[in-house]
């Protein structure tokens, strides 16, 4: 599930060697350089950086050593997961970006004026 793979992502790269690790969705239209920037940078100071997502779940998570325990027993693609995720992170440095929309359904990007063409194209065929 997205949990493993995430999970596995993580442990590659901390039994490589890389001491700090952001993972991002692949369904962000928001997300810049910068964020992306902060979030390592986040993590000289705190144990996990997080990217809250509006819909509940996040768009980002960092971390400076693995944690398999915020990767099991969640709902995902649920509106609980940030916060069941937070609650394995108890007790621990946390840096939450500012709250970002990632697209599940349409309606996230209907009203998106980059998304418009898009949008307009798919209804003509």
């Amino acid at each position: 599930d997205l949990g493993e793979r995430m999970e596995n992502a993580f442990k590659l790269g901390f039994e490589e060697g890389f001491q700090k690790i952001v993972i991002i969705g692949t369904d962000l239209y928001e997300l810049q350089t910068k964020h992306i920037e902060e979030a390592f940078h986040a993590l000289d100071n705190n144990n996990y950086v997080v990217g809250p997502a509006k819909d509940g779940g996040y768009y980002l998570l960092g971390m400076n050593s693995l944690n398999s325990d915020i990767f099991r027993n969640k709902k995902w693609s649920t509106s609980t997961v940030l916060q069941d995720t937070l609650k394995d992170m108890e007790g621990c440095m946390i840096r939450l970006l500012p709250t970002q929309n990632d697209i599940d359904v349409l309606e996230d990007i209907k009203d998106h004026p980059a998304f418009q063409k898009f949008i307009q194209y798919d209804r003509q065929n």
